[in-house]
């Protein structure tokens, strides 16, 4: 059977005979007719049904709402969904060909060094018929192979397709950015979005037991291959995919985050701020590149008060934000909480001369939607925080279509509290005794914060354990190993790769693109996270600093106000004031014949505990309630029937 692609623009749907060309990404485009997809993918290999690949794809219709296209060729299929931003012309629309019409790719992403690319790969003889970083990739593909991997600069997962041999190539960014997921049964399919996989006929839908219980008691998810679903595996970052024409298929991890293990520095502090803040400000200018309106999320935080701060500097001198000379920020507002961060968003917003968008998120309206939300995140989320997020970019798409935001920079920067103490792990582990009591001494004005939480806790008996809650078909895995390295450098490659990064990303996309929204991490840029944890130890803390060279670099490109904030908020819900709002919905989940049906809890014991807790007489982290509800939720949201 010849091979096909069919594009589907708007209410009308076309199709192009296998010898015409493919075409334009869905686009955040650099300059005049050039474009950069930020849309969503599907595909399957070892099946031939193209009604099945159209329905994969119009799952994703919410991060490419303005087309679609797709291509089959015997038992391969491929589909894209597309969101236009800029020029409403075809000529390069996803399923995309090569010049010789040897491959076929569909991508989700952006090569932000796709221009330097297409330059050299003209040196070498390719030609091209678009201003696209999609055809970049193929063309490089046809030069390097699967090397292109290394060659692009940038956040994606694409699959492309060599009619030739009859192999399948897939490959995601380094950090993991984009998402991409797959089943092996009953045959092998993949997707930007597990709910894509949910609608083939033979899939699990399924609880992956061991995956919850390690959530519930752990507050571990993303960290490996695994998802909450049963089947349902999720493809690494920095990792890439083989499937052959005989449907044998490999991975293979083509990228690791090097570190650097010394303590002590080679450079001054002073050469060291200004290599991080030239960096820093290259990543910037690169993050802000589009033709598109463009803003920026502000938590009144650390690190994204430093992206807005160098961004305000950079689009004053020139750069355009497309937004009709506006510069906007996104913030959300807590008023009359202890979480509310006006105080610090209100000095960046005068210090770079923002237009400020708030969204004011609360326990009724977040009830109210509770259950389309959890689709939205798909799998459940260590606490409600995320929901902040969602709220800020439901406005932030009502003005603009690209967003930057912090998140990274704490794992990259040794932002958390904790990492004071594998600081001082890391000098005594090189004998730097003399720096190791120093910062320790330093550090009290921090430390204190951390043990006096941790006292707390104590006191209030905050130990009690996930366990108690627990059915008997979670009760039989084995107790996660953190293993976490005394090198603070080697820690935070740690949680860069699998602890904490990754669940932020997965939230990054899920709430972003539900409103059809591109976000971007410069904190990410994989530039950036190479160059930081080349750094010695002691440019992370230092002199009882965090992020101590990040903070040195800052300097004059933030309000000192913020540079020298030691407090730690972030975007976030007041969790327990929530719980405690809402606890008549929740005891209602928890007293349901829906969770009792299934058995993955111990209903009467959650019950008499939740009972004690609302009034005071239960001593334990309102968080484990919110790990019960979320995933008892999930579970019926998707109509999952089972464990496996």
């Amino acid at each position: 059977m010849g091979a096909t692609v069919v594009g589907h623009i708007g209410p009308a749907r076309e199709t192009w005979h296998a010898w015409s060309p493919a075409a334009r990404p869905c686009p955040t485009a650099r300059t005049k007719n050039e474009e950069l997809p930020v849309c969503g993918i599907v595909g399957f290999h070892g099946h031939d049904d193209r009604d099945l690949l159209q329905a994969m794809n119009d799952q994703l219709v919410h991060r490419g709402p303005d087309g679609d296209g797709i291509f089959l060729d015997g038992t391969v299929g491929l589909g894209h969904r597309r969101l236009t931003i800029i020029d409403t012309s075809h000529e390069a629309d996803q399923p995309m060909w090569s010049a010789d019409r040897r491959f076929v790719i569909i991508f989700n992403g952006e090569i932000y060094n796709f221009r330097e690319l297409k330059a050299e790969l003209v040196a070498k003889g390719h030609q091209f018929r678009f201003q696209s970083d999609t055809e970049v990739i193929l063309a490089g593909y046809a030069e390097w192979g699967q090397d292109v991997l290394r060659h692009l600069l940038g956040m994606f997962a694409f699959a492309l397709y060599d009619t030739t041999t009859g192999e399948l190539f897939i490959g995601r960014d380094r950090l993991g950015i984009k998402p991409f997921y797959y089943v092996d049964a009953p045959f092998f399919a993949f997707a930007s979005e597990i709910k894509s996989l949910m609608v083939i006929p033979g899939v699990q839908k399924q609880v992956n037991a061991e995956a919850l219980a390690r959530f519930l008691k752990f507050r571990v998810h993303d960290s490996d291959e695994q998802t909450f679903f049963a089947g349902v595996k999720r493809l690494m970052p920095g990792h890439s995919m083989t499937i052959r024409r005989d449907g044998t298929r490999s991975v293979t991890k083509w990228w690791t985050l090097e570190f650097n293990p010394e303590f002590g520095p080679s450079k001054s502090d002073a050469e060291y701020a200004e290599e991080y803040g030239a960096v820093f400000e290259k990543v910037m200018r690169r993050h802000l590149i589009a033709d598109v309106p463009l803003g920026f999320n502000l938590s009144g935080g650390l690190d994204s008060s430093g992206v807005v701060g160098v961004a305000s500097q950079l689009v004053h001198g020139g750069e355009d934000t497309h937004t009709g000379g506006k510069f906007f920020t996104f913030s959300a507002l807590f008023p009359g909480e202890t979480i509310d961060e006006t105080r610090y968003i209100t000095e960046v917003e005068r210090f770079a001369r923002s237009t400020p968008v708030y969204s004011y998120p609360n326990p009724d309206e977040f009830w109210a939607e509770i259950m389309p939300w959890v689709y939205t995140q798909e799998e459940p989320t260590i606490s409600s925080a995320p929901y902040a997020y969602y709220s800020v970019f439901r406005e932030a798409a009502k003005h603009v279509k690209v967003s930057l935001s912090g998140n990274g920079g704490d794992e990259t920067l040794a932002g958390y509290l904790p990492y004071f103490r594998t600081y001082l792990q890391s000098a005594a582990g090189t004998r730097a005794y003399g720096r190791m009591i120093a910062e320790g001494v330093r550090g009290v004005p921090v430390f204190y914060k951390q043990y006096a939480q941790r006292l707390e806790q104590v006191v209030k008996g905050q130990g009690v354990t996930m366990t108690p809650f627990l059915g008997e078909s979670l009760k039989g895995f084995r107790d996660i190993t953190f293993g976490y390295s005394p090198n603070l450098n080697e820690r935070l490659s740690q949680d860069v790769t699998m602890y904490s990064t990754p669940n932020l990303l997965r939230y990054e996309d899920k709430n972003s693109m539900a409103f059809g929204l591109e976000s971007r991490v410069p904190f990410l840029d994989s530039e950036l996270v190479e160059f930081t944890f080349n750094l010695p130890i002691d440019q992370k803390i230092k002199n009882g600093w965090t992020r101590y060279v990040y903070r040195n670099a800052m300097k004059g490109r933030m309000p000192e106000l913020n540079r020298l904030r030691r407090s730690k908020i972030g975007f976030t819900n007041p969790e327990t004031p929530w719980l405690k709002h809402n606890a008549p919905h929740i005891r209602k989940v928890f007293a349901s014949s829906a969770l009792a049906d299934h058995g993955l809890f111990n209903q009467q014991q959650l019950l008499e505990s939740f009972d004690r807790f609302l009034i005071g007489k239960e001593r334990i982290d309102s968080l484990v309630y919110w790990r019960i509800l979320v995933s008892q939720l999930w579970i019926e949201r998707f109509g999952l029937d089972g464990v496996a």
